[in-house]
């Protein structure tokens, strides 16, 4: 069953960054949103997860079972409501091969900053109508917030990850709050 508010996270690999961003956000919200990745790239289909993300992850009391890294399909697009990317690159990937969903594609870090603004805006309701409506919204408000990366910790050290779990936390919890309202 596919939940009312659907979120793709999207990097390089789909190993390190968008599988910890998958994992954190479906951490801090409940089955009403479904969580999936894909990678913009082939090379780690079928793999799983980088042994660091998941170390970092797991230390963070998130859930790492059963993730296994894809390439980013269409069909992974059309389903998602929301799209969260690592970096510029990837929002460039996803435009020049899917300009229909440019609207719902962001930086999941700028989008963090974006929820946390229109978390106020957001009408009363279920996951699905608050989504739609911050998705809706951010774009709108695309220009008036800063492009943020969220770098690559392949081939660096925990520390690397650990940063990126926590700029990803920082971002990802407005954007549960946004979704789910007050509970």
């Amino acid at each position: 069953m596919i939940a009312p508010f659907t979120v793709l996270h999207v990097c390089t690999g789909n190993i390190c960054r968008s599988p910890m961003s998958e994992r954190i956000l479906d951490g801090l919200t409940g089955e009403d949103v479904f969580n999936h990745g894909a990678g913009i790239s082939a090379y780690h289909d079928g793999e799983g997860m980088h042994t660091t993300s998941m170390d970092e992850l797991e230390a963070r009391g998130y859930d790492c079972e059963g993730f296994k890294a894809r390439h980013v399909e269409r069909a992974h697009v059309e389903a998602s409501d929301l799209v969260l990317v690592a970096t510029i690159g990837h929002l460039e990937y996803l435009a020049d091969r899917f300009p229909e969903a440019i609207g719902k594609t962001f930086l999941v870090r700028s989008f963090g900053r974006m929820a946390a603004d229109l978390i106020p805006e957001l009408p009363d309701g279920d996951v699905a109508t608050r989504g739609k409506a911050l998705v809706a919204a951010a774009d709108e408000r695309r220009g008036d917030y800063d492009e943020l990366d969220l770098a690559d910790p392949w081939g660096m050290g925990r520390n690397a990850f650990s940063q990126v779990a926590s700029q990803l936390e920082d971002a990802l919890k407005p954007v549960a709050t946004a979704l789910q309202g007050a509970r």
